[in-house]
């Protein structure tokens, strides 16, 4: 019974190790990654890792073989994907410095610019922010942001050029942030995605306060409000969005009392956000 349940897996294995000798690694590596699957959905973990292994490395090679284009960025997440799977987290990060190696070689050159190529950027920015590296991801999503708008995929680059803003963020570079989730809050009302827009305003506006911008802040809250007036928007962010524009005003009184009862729902790090504009607001006064 057992060897006719593994069988099929062989006959699977046969194949892809023929694949990769006729040259096709990507092939290879693609049918590799299904026996991996396979064991993995099995409980067989040792055949699960050993697959993953060798799906990684011929996704490797198939990316080496190719030159400096999109697809072998594409390549190198799948690899990561499989080592990080098994284990081989060495093998992973130096994909990860093999990605961002193909990616500067290309960040300045005419591509073809299509959904695929500009999600594939955006999946290499996802991997150095959940690698912690900001710079990376943030030099990534511009990149992106840059080529969709290009493009006229206005809700896309408005997405990429809010992720880089959160990579900005991160790093404390609350300017750069600011500027960039006002450029994305824009490009979503442009395309009447009006609670995208007001969420972006708003927090750009609180991020000026910090910054002691009170004039723009009050001005980016004012566009936070008018987003939510185009639509219907909960009103826990038609708060927010009042608490932005008192403190912007110097109304801190009145905002601190509207704050104390709706923080409790906010997640910690928006939370200290706008208690640091809290801060800034009061050494104003």
């Amino acid at each position: 019974m057992e060897r006719n349940r593994r069988e099929p897996v062989r006959i699977l294995e046969e194949l892809a190790e023929e694949t990769a000798r006729r040259g096709d690694y990507e092939g290879a590596a693609r049918l590799f990654r299904h026996i991996s699957v396979h064991f993995g959905v099995s409980g067989d973990r040792f055949n699960q890792r050993r697959f993953a292994v060798k799906a990684g490395e011929y996704y490797v090679q198939s990316a080496e073989r190719l030159g400096d284009c999109v697809k072998a960025i594409a390549l190198y997440l799948k690899a990561i994907e499989s080592f990080t799977e098994c284990g081989e987290n060495e093998k992973a990060n130096l994909c990860g410095l093999k990605m961002w190696e193909r990616f500067t070689s290309i960040r300045d050159s005419e591509i073809e610019i299509n959904s695929e190529n500009i999600n594939i950027f955006r999946a290499a920015g996802d991997y150095f922010v959940d690698n912690g590296d900001f710079k990376k991801a943030n030099i990534i999503y511009l990149n992106a942001a840059e080529r969709a708008l290009k493009s006229g995929r206005l809700i896309l680059a408005g997405r990429l050029y809010r992720s880089a803003g959160d990579c900005d963020l991160k790093s404390g570079r609350l300017e750069e942030a600011a500027a960039l989730y006002i450029k994305a809050a824009g490009l979503y009302f442009s395309c009447q995605e009006y609670f995208e827009a007001a969420w972006s305003y708003c927090e750009a506006g609180f991020l000026l306060i910090c910054l002691g911008r009170f004039k723009e802040a009050s001005s980016v809250s004012d566009m936070a409000e008018e987003s939510c007036n185009r639509d219907r928007v909960e009103f826990f962010l038609k708060d927010l969005i009042h608490i932005c524009k008192l403190l912007s005003r110097g109304l801190v009184k009145e905002a601190r009392d509207k704050w104390d009862k709706v923080k409790i729902k906010v997640r910690r790090e928006y939370a200290q956000l706008i208690e640091s504009s809290f801060q800034s607001a009061e050494i104003r006064q």
